[in-house]
């Protein structure tokens, strides 16, 4: 199976690679305020950490619709 999509298209892979992308924001920005104030986060900063991460994972899925099969963006 090929790893890189066309152009205009998204694959299982970078649907994967997304979904690392909303976790991995998810646990960084969990640990921020734990780290510093040595508490969990309440809900207001959950649901903001949240938002953020999939943001990340939707800003990944939109370049790479503009990614082509060789990896370049907008060539």
């Amino acid at each position: 199976m090929k790893k890189l999509s066309k152009r205009g298209k998204i694959n299982w892979f970078d649907g994967i690679k997304a979904f690392i992308m909303l976790i991995g924001t998810s646990v960084m920005g969990s640990l921020i305020p734990i780290i510093s104030t040595g508490k969990f986060p309440e809900k207001e900063q959950l649901v903001l950490i949240l938002g953020t991460a999939i943001g990340a994972g939707l800003t990944y899925l939109l370049k790479q619709l503009r990614t082509d099969e060789n990896g370049q963006v907008f060539k």
